[in-house]
């Protein structure tokens, strides 16, 4: 039996940071708002619903302008279907938090903004994440 599987073309123009921090997001969003960069505000949470009938909802702070976005992502889901702890991006379970970034700009702006990071007491550790090698990256498009 010959299976065949669907592939996306949707162009992934973000880059990614993984934050580690125990912290509450409105407390990480306050000390990235102290960074001359950003201006996080809390916005609708992020709700993907799959064929299957499961529906996730992601924790969401956003900052955007006409030249790029900045999405504080809570990692582990707010709700879903289901009563075990699941993640928007599995495979980066390690990560309490996901930076989305975008840019028109700024090339690279996560490893600028990843050094910035750097300065934050409350981040225990970050890292920009290579797009590519993540499976579930559909999740990260909204």
């Amino acid at each position: 039996m010959k299976k065949n599987r669907l592939a996306s073309d949707y162009p992934f123009d973000f880059e990614l940071i993984g934050i580690v921090s125990s912290v509450k997001e409105y407390k990480l969003a306050w000390h990235l708002n102290q960074l001359p960069e950003f201006h996080l505000i809390k916005a609708e949470d992020v709700k993907i619903e799959f064929s299957d009938n499961k529906l996730i909802r992601v924790s969401n702070l956003k900052d955007e302008n006409e030249f790029r976005q900045a999405f504080l992502l809570k990692n582990k889901l707010v709700t879903s279907n289901s009563s075990i702890n699941q993640y928007l991006l599995p495979e980066l379970q390690q990560f309490d938090y996901l930076f989305k970034l975008s840019s028109q700009t700024h090339e690279n702006w996560a490893i600028e903004v990843n050094n910035m990071l750097k300065s934050i007491e409350i981040i225990d550790y970050s890292l920009v994440v290579d797009i590519e090698k993540i499976k579930m990256k559909d999740n990260l498009l909204f």
